[in-house]
């Protein structure tokens, strides 16, 4: 009697396991399948099944341009300031972070504008540097510097400030504009 009560539940155990085991094994498929399907769909694998969004190289007057929330327009240009301290070459790589580069300015009037709404203690870098002393200041979009304002050289690296350009150790930590063109909306 011991023996078959023991074989059934011997029995019982491995119908238990036997059913344990194919629930792991068909849950464990069910992830590995949903996780596919996301990797598929994320990698756009085949490409006939993704939907693709066509941009158009949209062309529209500089009036008609307009700024990201937070960018404020100039011409055909947006500008924003950035308040945390930087060096000038990390200055650099936020604004292409952002798509966007140290502020370039394209005439006098920009330049104007821009130094009018800077309150008098400060400096924000811009993209005009030297490669060394000697050398000429040109912007960073490759364009020799008009020399608007003589830019006292302290430094290969320019900032602006009230009263004009100055330049020091582009090491040194200061805020910084950035410029973008505008976008067609």
């Amino acid at each position: 009697m011991q023996t078959e009560s023991s074989l059934r539940l011997s029995q019982s155990s491995h119908h238990r396991l036997t059913f344990d085991l194919k629930k792991v094994v068909t849950l464990w498929i069910l992830v590995i399948g949903v996780i596919a399907v996301l990797l598929w769909g994320f990698f756009s694998f085949p490409k006939k099944f993704t939907v693709t969004r066509q941009t158009k190289n949209e062309v529209c007057s500089d009036g008609v341009k307009i700024c990201l929330h937070g960018w404020n327009k100039l011409n055909r240009n947006c500008f924003t300031h950035f308040s945390h301290a930087n060096s000038w070459f990390t200055a650099k790589e936020t604004c292409k972070f952002h798509d966007a580069t140290l502020a370039v300015f394209n005439d006098q009037t920009e330049l104007d504008i821009v130094m009018k709404q800077m309150e008098d203690i400060q400096t924000f870098w811009i993209g005009l540097y030297k490669k060394d002393f000697r050398g000429p200041w040109v912007w960073t979009n490759g364009s020799k510097y008009n020399n608007w304002y003589e830019v006292q050289d302290y430094g290969h690296c320019a900032f602006l400030h009230k009263s004009g350009i100055d330049s020091t150790n582009c090491n040194d930590l200061k805020e910084y504009i950035c410029t973008q063109e505008g976008h067609c909306p």
